[in-house]
C-alpha cells in the first residue's frame, strides 16, 4: 500500500501531466488547474504512503530494539504488532523464537545449577566418606534430574564377577543397592553381551526386550550404554522412562556415554588405587607378623586377637565395612613395635620409667604407619587408640568411656586377654579362670562393662 501511494499513483499523475494532458487541454488555465489538482492529489497520496511506512518503520524499529534488548541479556515481554501483513508475521515468528530462547536458556540454567549442586557434593563425598557409592549415588541422582526420568541406576561387576546395583536414583522401591542383576537377560544382558547401547521406546508384548526379560522394571522406554574398562566390559549405565512419555533420544544417549566414560575412569582409578591399598596393607602385614616373630612370646598373638574381634564383631552384629576395620587393627595394632628397641621389647624384667614411655610411642607410630593412605584413616584411629582405658588412664590420649571409639574398646579387651592367657618375659600366663576373674576386675574401671559382658560370655560358651 505505501508503495502504491508513495510510487505508482504520483507516477501516473505524473505521466498524465506531463504526456497526455497537453495534448488534451488547450486552455492554459484549465491545464493549469488540472496540474494544480494533480499535485495536491500526488501529496496527499504520498502522505497516505508515509502513514503506511511509518507503521512498517514502527514495528521493524520495534523488533530492532527487541533483539538489542535480549542481546543485552534482557528477556521476557513480546512484540506487539497490530497490522496483518509480513511484518506482523516476522513479529509473531521473532516472539515465537524469543520464547523458545527463555525456555532453553531456562533450561540451561537449571542444568547449571545442577551441575553446581553436583560439584558440591562429589566435593563432599571426595573429602569425606571416600566411598566408591557416595559418588556414584550423586552421579545417578544428578543424572536422573537431567533426564528427568522414572529411575536412573549404576551395575558394576564385583569381584567374584557379579554384576550388581551400585547405586539408584527413582521411584522403583523393589530396588536395593548391591543387589545382583541378571547379566544375561533383557536389555541389560544384550548391552553386557554386544558392548553398544541399547534403546527401547515403545515396549509392547512383541518387543525384544519385555519388561519380564529386564531386572530393571521400565513402562515405556529403557536405554543402557556399557561401561567399560581397558576394552573390558564392567558393568552398565541406564535411564528408564522419561517425563511426559518422552522417548529416550540420541542425545539422552550421548549424555549417558558421556557419563559412562567418567564412571569408567572412576572405577579404574579405584582399582588402582586398590591394589595399591592392598599391596601396602599386605606389606604392612607381613611386617607385622615380622615383629611378631622377633619376639617368641607374641608367637600368634595376631592371629588370636583376630579372632576374638570376629566373635565380637558377630555378637554385636558391626557392618562388613567395620569388621574390616577390627580384623585390620587385629594384625596391625602393634605395627608401631618396630621403631622400638629390641632390648626394651625383650626385656625380661621390670621397664623403667623411661623405657615405658618409649614402649608407649608404639600407638602413635603405628598411626603415622598407616596414614599414608585415607582408606586406612580408620583403622589408623584404631590402632592410636588401642591402649585407651575405660577410666582415662590408658595412652597416648587419655580418652575415657565412651570417647574412646567402640572398635578400639572391643580390641583392647581381647589384646589384654590374649596377653594375660599367654606367656610373656616379665611374667607366666595366667589360666583361662584367673584371665577372667582379671577381666571381671577390670569391668568399669579399665574396660567397657557391657563389652566384657559379652565377651567373657562368647569364651565361656565355647
Amino acid at each position: 500500500m505505501a508503495f502504491l501511494f508513495m510510487f505508482i499513483i504520483p507516477l501516473i499523475l505524473a505521466f498524465n501531466l506531463v504526456f497526455i494532458i497537453p495534448n488534451i487541454i488547450v486552455d492554459k488555465n484549465g491545464f493549469l488547474t488540472y496540474a494544480r489538482i494533480t499535485i495536491a492529489v500526488m501529496i496527499v497520496s504520498g502522505l497516505f504512503g508515509y502513514l503506511f511506512l511509518r507503521g512498517t518503520i514502527k514495528a521493524l524499529v520495534a523488533i530492532i530494539k527487541k533483539a538489542e534488548h535480549i542481546a543485552a541479556g534482557n528477556r521476557g515481554g513480546k512484540i506487539e504488532v497490530s497490522s496483518n501483513d509480513e511484518l506482523k508475521g516476522l513479529a509473531d515468528s521473532f516472539n515465537i523464537i524469543n520464547v523458545n530462547l527463555e525456555t532453553k536458556i531456562k533450561e540451561l540454567e537449571y542444568a547449571q545449577r545442577i551441575t553446581r549442586e553436583l560439584f558440591q557434593e562429589i566435593g563432599h563425598a571426595i573429602t569425606g566418606s571416600q566411598k566408591m557409592k557416595s559418588l556414584f549415588g550423586i552421579i545417578i541422582h544428578g543424572m536422573n534430574k537431567v533426564l528427568d526420568a522414572a529411575t536412573s541406576f549404576i551395575a558394576l561387576y564385583d569381584r567374584d564377577g557379579i554384576l550388581r546395583l551400585k547405586a539408584h536414583s527413582g521411584g522403583k522401591t523393589d530396588l536395593r543397592d548391591d543387589m545382583a542383576l541378571a547379566d544375561n537377560k533383557g536389555i541389560i544382558g544384550a548391552v553386557i553381551k554386544n558392548k553398544n547401547p541399547i534403546v527401547e521406546n515403545n515396549r509392547d508384548e512383541e518387543s525384544r526386550w519385555h519388561i519380564n526379560k529386564d531386572v530393571i522394571p521400565y513402562e515405556a522406554s529403557i536405554g543402557c550404554v556399557p561401561i567399560m574398562v581397558n576394552r573390558s566390559i564392567r558393568g552398565v549405565l541406564g535411564t528408564t522412562d522419561k517425563a511426559g512419555a518422552g522417548k529416550i533420544g540420541p542425545e539422552d544417549i550421548a549424555l549417558l556415554e558421556n557419563i559412562a566414560g567418567q564412571v569408567s575412569l572412576c572405577v579404574e582409578n579405584i582399582d588402582l588405587s586398590k591394589n595399591i591399598e592392598d599391596t601396602y596393607y599386605d606389606t604392612l602385614v607381613m611386617l607385622a607378623r615380622i615383629v611378631e616373630v622377633k619376639d617368641k612370646y607374641s608367637a600368634g598373638h595376631l592371629e588370636r586377637v583376630s579372632s576374638y574381634v570376629k566373635m565380637m564383631a558377630k555378637k554385636l552384629n558391626i557392618e562388613d565395612d567395620e569388621l574390616k576395620i577390627l580384623v585390620g587393627g587385629a594384625l596391625l595394632h602393634d605395627i608401631g613395635k618396630v621403631g622400638i628397641e629390641d632390648a626394651i621389647l625383650k626385656k625380661t624384667g621390670t621397664l623403667t620409667p623411661q623405657e615405658y614411655e618409649i614402649m608407649k610411642q608404639h600407638a602413635a607410630i603405628g598411626e603415622s604407619i598407616l596414614k599414608p593412605l585415607r582408606s586406612m584413616s580408620k583403622l589408623s584411629v584404631l590402632v592410636r587408640h588401642h591402649h585407651e582405658l575405660y577410666d582415662g588412664s590408658g595412652y597416648p590420649d587419655g580418652l575415657k568411656g565412651e570417647d574412646i571409639p567402640l572398635s578400639a574398646r572391643i580390641l583392647t579387651i581381647a589384646d589384654i586377654y590374649d596377653a594375660i592367657t599367654t606367656d610373656r618375659p616379665y611374667r607366666k600366663m595366667m589360666s583361662a579362670d584367673d584371665a577372667i576373674k582379671e577381666l571381671k576386675s577390670y569391668a568399669g574401671n579399665k574396660l567397657d562393662p557391657k563389652l566384657v559382658g559379652i565377651f567373657l560370655n562368647l569364651i565361656t560358651s565355647k
